[in-house]
């Protein structure tokens, strides 16, 4: 990213309570950053503002403090995270702030920022400001101790000693010091001003832009944590509510078989009585006529009463018939549903694969990410962590079987075409009518549809057990998504 010509940019750095958010008001001559007299607890979270000066546009950028001890290196990076991109554009200036001698813990500070973000040139770009000196416009006072300030700074780092060092002194704007904090507030402001105009070149070390990638990259890698997170919660939403439709059509299947089952049963029943007459009155029938052959009268009578007994048998085979097929016609209704259902399922679980694979696949970027590496943000890193442990600690199982012997044998049209042959069959001489009436009472017995249908039926209701319990699993897993997606949005809020 190239710096805007017209803007140039001071980073203010420098351990908490030296006067650098002071620093920041009396060079922006604003008010605007919070000036704390806690020697301790100083700026907290990094601020910037833009101002004019003699023409000349500047940005000047108040961060955290850094040398305290209580600060890792992460967490020093991670106070610089929101302007990285700012500070990735290139500085003018680092203005390295105290209001005495430099500690050992501050000059491991600033070599951590020169390893981090910067590189062996940044003494080239840095000036010291020494804070709080009331001698400030006094250039023999400033002399002497700029002598022992290098001295001091020598034992610690050769190269920061060699820097520029600017006196000011900031008195606090309120109380006892505010008749004359306005007037010294301002010739400090015209001397940094002096200096900072000698100071033209732009200082863009690779290091920085390495910074501000490593942060645009782990900003990328937290966007597509929450969107993988809510892909994966739609899809597994998507494949619960699919998967509770098939339960809902496989009880009513189940309910349809039994009934299916239930109405044959009957058939059969009221068919074996209805049979057992019209078989009797076939079998009377052919006594007749039988007996026809001494008494004439009765070869006519004997021949009705078998039509009769026949015709009976062969109207009772074809309700059966009829009412058998319209069962298996809404089953069959119900199951093509079903398949519909188990396909939709099936893409949808699919989709909740992808989806989860598309989280390894940035879990993978996440692992592998300086970010991490450097533990620039602790919290947001540690959340990441949770949600992947939520998510692929024990893996979501998106197989979902729905194989089951769903097939009864439909054989109505042979069984119409049985009753056809067994009416005509039965109206024959004998031997032939006591065989068919043999093979009626047989199919009755032992009716091979509702044997399909129990098996179907108990089938059924294993797989229904089956896919219940995938339902539980599939619950337990959206919310654990969905709590992840809650905690998610803790990165936007750190």
């Amino acid at each position: 990213m190239q710096i805007r010509a017209e803007i140039r940019n001071i980073l203010l750095i420098g351990s908490a309570g030296k006067g650098k958010s002071t620093l920041a008001n009396v060079l922006a001559g604003t008010d605007e950053f919070e000036e704390s007299t806690n020697r301790i607890h100083g700026t907290t979270e990094s601020k910037s503002e833009e101002f004019e000066y003699e023409g000349m546009n500047y940005r000047v950028i108040d961060t955290v403090g850094i040398g305290d001890s209580t600060m890792s290196k992460g967490e020093i990076l991670s106070k610089l995270e929101d302007k990285a991109d700012i500070i990735s554009e290139g500085l003018n200036q680092i203005l390295f702030v105290t209001n005495g001698r430099f500690t050992r813990e501050e000059i491991e500070a600033f070599n951590l920022l020169r390893k981090a973000i910067f590189d062996d040139h940044v003494t080239d770009y840095t000036t010291i400001i020494c804070t709080n000196f009331p001698d400030f416009e006094d250039h023999e006072a400033c002399e002497r101790d700029r002598k022992i300030f290098r001295e001091e700074t020598e034992k610690f780092s050769k190269k920061l000693a060699r820097t520029v060092i600017i006196y000011v002194d900031n008195p606090p704007a309120r109380g006892r010091y505010q008749s004359f904090s306005k007037e010294s507030r301002e010739e400090s402001r015209k001397k940094l001003f002096t200096h900072l105009n000698t100071c033209q070149e732009i200082y863009r070390p690779e290091l920085l832009a390495k910074f501000s990638k490593m942060i645009d990259e782990f900003n990328t890698i937290m966007s597509d944590t929450k969107e993988a997170i809510n892909n994966i919660e739609t899809h597994l939403n998507n494949s619960i509510n699919y998967l509770r439709e098939i339960i809902f059509g496989r009880e009513k299947i189940i309910e349809i078989i039994v009934k299916c089952k239930e109405e044959v049963k009957g058939q059969m029943k009221q068919r074996s009585v209805i049979n057992t007459v019209g078989n009797s009155l076939v079998l009377g029938g052919k006594v007749f006529v039988i007996s026809g052959i001494w008494f004439p009268p009765g070869l006519v009578a004997g021949a009705i009463i078998a039509v009769i007994g026949s015709t009976v048998g062969a109207v009772s085979d074809s309700n059966a018939i009829v009412k058998e097929k319209e069962a298996y016609e809404i089953f069959e209704k119900y199951f093509s549903d079903d398949k519909e259902n188990g396909k939709t399922l099936e893409n949808s679980l699919m989709n909740l694969k992808e989806a989860v694979e598309k989280f390894k696949e940035i879990h993978s970027r996440f692992e592998n990410s300086e970010y991490k590496e450097q533990n620039i943000d602790g919290k947001k890193i540690e959340i990441i962590k949770d949600v992947s442990k939520k998510i692929l600690g024990e893996e979501i199982n998106t197989d979902v079987r729905l194989e089951v012997d769903e097939k009864i044998q439909r054989s109505t049209g042979k069984k119409t075409l049985r009753a056809a042959a067994e009416f005509f069959g039965k109206l024959m001489l004998p031997p032939l009518p006591p065989y068919f009436i043999y093979r009626d009472h047989k199919e009755i017995e032992n009716r091979t549809s509702l044997q399909d249908m129990e098996k179907a039926i108990k089938n059924w209701i294993g797989e229904l057990i089956a896919l219940k319990e995938k339902e539980l699993l599939l619950s337990t897993e959206y919310e654990k998504t969905s709590w992840c997606k809650e905690y998610c949005k803790l990165l936007s809020e750190t």
